[in-house]
């Protein structure tokens, strides 16, 4: 079977790549509490709720996308950078509606006297800078991260399926196959006349 035909029959991609996007999610928030840091900005909200609230939404998107970018066929590239990238977009009203909500319960003083429709007008403005400032470039990110996903780490572990302990003696005999990896049989069952085990 062809390596890109084989990474179309990998178990769990939506477990895969909800557990891959959660760990970056985690990384780039991370860096952006640094840089925030760094630059004598306050991060508004607990760094561990910031950390939650990107892990649950990276996971639950990543779960809802994940097969589609695993999955995808040959030439996967665009399809998987494309699927990723629409899944930032879909994800970014999601992320800055829970961050809107955390800064709301830890900075009450921020919306003092504000209405109902002054709260939805403020979530637009930073529901829009929040695309502008951050994310498009996330959503270009998980594209590329998506690419490295479906063509280099999929087949990874499709590899590491395929290898099998034996004894040094141990020899490779016919073909792989998804299910069963690599058949082996030893040596000292051939010099024995005895016949391999299937």
């Amino acid at each position: 079977m062809d390596r890109e035909e084989e990474a179309l029959s990998i178990s769990n991609p939506r477990l895969l790549s909800a557990i891959y996007f959660s760990l970056l999610a985690i990384i780039i928030t991370l860096a952006i509490d640094v840089v925030m840091y760094s630059l004598g900005i306050d991060f508004s909200i607990p760094l561990f709720k910031a950390i939650l609230l990107a892990v649950i939404i990276a996971a639950t998107f990543g779960a809802l996308f994940g097969e589609n970018i695993v999955h995808s066929p040959t030439p996967y590239k665009k399809h998987a950078f494309w699927w990723a990238f629409l899944m930032v977009m879909v994800a970014v009203p999601f992320y800055t509606l829970g961050f809107f909500i955390l800064l709301k319960q830890h900075n009450p003083s921020l919306f003092l006297n504000a209405t109902t429709q002054h709260l939805f007008y403020l979530y637009l403005l930073v529901l829009l800078y929040s695309f502008i400032l951050a994310g498009v470039w996330l959503a270009l990110f998980a594209g590329i991260a998506a690419i490295f996903l479906r063509g280099y780490l999929v087949n990874f572990l499709l590899r590491s399926l395929y290898v099998r302990r034996t004894s040094p003696t141990g020899i490779t005999i016919g073909t792989k196959t998804p299910k069963y990896g690599q058949q082996k049989i030893d040596q000292k069952t051939i010099k024995h006349g005895r016949k391999p085990k299937q």
